[in-house]
């Protein structure tokens, strides 16, 4: 009896205790941490500067009459993204082949000439070129965030994973600000601007300059303190230093092996990735998710630019980049402070399910808003100045904190794809899939969503809310998807439970 009384107290200590201790969580590496997100700040600069201004831009050089701003518009913005579809993924795995710095190099320098041509433009044909030289040449996304991967493991990525989004969100404030603020500098500040020709000639020219400065400055701190971080060429450095304590032969096999060095060496190994389900999955609901919170961004700056008359809110370029820039303040705080408490409670499945979910919400919600206001604002023409919209703009901030609340899918989303990687070795490629997934979702959405809108205005489709009814059906279509989503689990890529 006292033997099975002692038998029966080691079996409840053992049950009592873990299975595996857990793992202490590593320091992030702050340092380099800072500089890569410095280089990522570049990208969405330069990317939302133009947002405020963009309509404007096209209505004031004839490129097309009123009616059609939209279109063209959304044509501009949507050349970015189309062109980085083409090429991202060739930048990732190229930054798996000669390494993550050189590749984040071309990418910023490659955005600093375009977007200075960009500002010089006066025809179409040469804003088309500029803005797709800006997508073409930047693969910058996908080779920042295998960086990451890099210089992260499971013990702090949760905290590291979201940060991208971070300086996303950073940049959408300053962009806008930028763009709002700086367009016509010489009629909007004669006394700083006036007697300076070029930008009286060039009114767009200012706020693209003063995102080509931010780039290269942050070219210049990558040049000289960032350090390369491709595992196989650390661990090369690792081993030719005096202090090493690997064998010559190990040194040998892991630097110089030829399977090693190609291993994601070409386009078919990259899209070999997609012959996994569960990578296909993920890839896609990369797509669906850009596809809606580009499709808003596009959209939303041009209900507010649009006339009251056919539904819109008739703003100014300088307080449509002043609303984007403060809700853009709500976007890093659910960044740096909501988001890693939902992870910390709850898997990247669920949290990028739930943040879809609100894109749908979102659609919904903008004819609502646009309703209100038309019945408290007393009707005007285009021609004549809009009212102000005073305390309704609490209900167009309601709708923009919403939509900054579902872009939190884009950490959560980060997070999926990490663990959906089926080697170590692919993590550029995968990242390129994922980002050119992204970009075909950015590149079509402007295009798309902004003919809907004119469509449904010109042809008064659904009372001129055929575009709304769309995307809400599109959203809920998302978020369904993403609740079919598999985790990749420690047993294999494919073994994963649904969730």
């Amino acid at each position: 009896m006292e033997l099975e009384r002692d038998v029966i107290l080691v079996n409840e200590d053992a049950e009592a205790q873990p299975l595996l201790p857990k793992k202490p969580v590593t320091p992030l590496p702050k340092f380099q941490l800072a500089i890569v997100l410095f280089a990522r700040l570049a990208e969405p600069i330069a990317y939302t500067q133009i947002f405020p201004y963009i309509n404007t831009m096209v209505e004031e050089l004839h490129i097309a009459p009123p009616k059609q701003v939209g279109f063209y518009s959304g044509l501009i913005d949507s050349l970015f993204a189309l062109t980085q579809l083409c090429t991202i993924v060739h930048w990732g795995g190229l930054s798996d082949r000669i390494g993550r710095r050189p590749v984040i190099l071309i990418g910023m320098s490659g955005v600093s000439i375009a977007t200075l041509f960009f500002g010089l433009s006066n025809k179409l044909w040469q804003l088309l070129l500029s803005r797709a030289l800006i997508g073409a040449l930047c693969g910058n996304v996908a080779v920042i965030q295998s960086v990451i991967s890099d210089i992260t493991d499971e013990t702090n990525q949760n905290k590291a994973f979201p940060l991208p989004a971070l300086i996303w969100y950073m940049g959408a404030v300053i962009g806008p600000l930028i763009g709002g603020l700086l367009s016509h500098p010489a009629e909007r500040y004669p006394n700083v601007f006036g007697s300076i020709p070029l930008l009286k000639e060039r009114p767009f020219f200012l706020p693209c300059f003063v995102s080509v400065l931010i780039t290269v400055t942050a070219t210049l701190v990558t040049v000289f303190f960032l350090e390369e971080s491709l595992p196989r060429i650390t661990r090369a450095k690792r081993l030719k230093s005096p202090s090493a304590t690997e064998a010559p032969s190990s040194a040998s096999n892991d630097v110089e092996d030829p399977q090693k060095l190609g291993a994601t060496e070409g386009a078919s190994q990259t899209f070999g990735l997609l012959s996994s389900p569960t990578v296909r999955r993920v890839v896609f609901a990369g797509f669906v998710m850009e596809f809606l919170m580009m499709g808003f961004d596009t959209v939303f700056v041009l209900w507010s630019y649009t006339p009251l008359s056919l539904g819109g809110l008739q703003r100014k370029p300088a307080e449509i980049g002043l609303v984007l820039s403060v809700v853009g303040t709500f976007g890093i705080a659910s960044t740096t402070v909501i988001f890693p408490y939902l992870h910390e409670r709850f898997k990247s499945v669920p949290i990028f399910a739930t943040c879809v979910t609100f894109f749908g919400l979102v659609y919904a919600m903008v004819p609502f808003v646009g309703l209100v206001v038309r019945k408290v604002l007393p009707p005007v023409s285009p021609e004549q100045p809009a009212p102000p919209l005073k305390g309704l703009w609490g209900l167009v901030l309601a709708l923009l904190v919403a939509a900054r609340t579902g872009a939190m899918a884009y950490p959560a989303y980060l997070l999926v794809v990490k663990e959906a990687m089926p080697d170590p070795e692919s993590v550029g490629a995968l990242y390129g899939l994922a980002t050119a997934a992204g970009c075909l979702g950015e590149g079509t959405a402007p295009a798309v969503v902004s003919s809907l809108f004119a469509l449904s205005i010109d042809k008064h489709l659904l009372g001129g809310n055929f575009v709304w009814a769309v995307m809400t059906g599109l959203g809920i279509f998302a978020a369904w998807f993403a609740q079919s989503l598999k985790q990749r689990n420690k047993v294999g890529l494919d073994n994963s439970p649904a969730y």
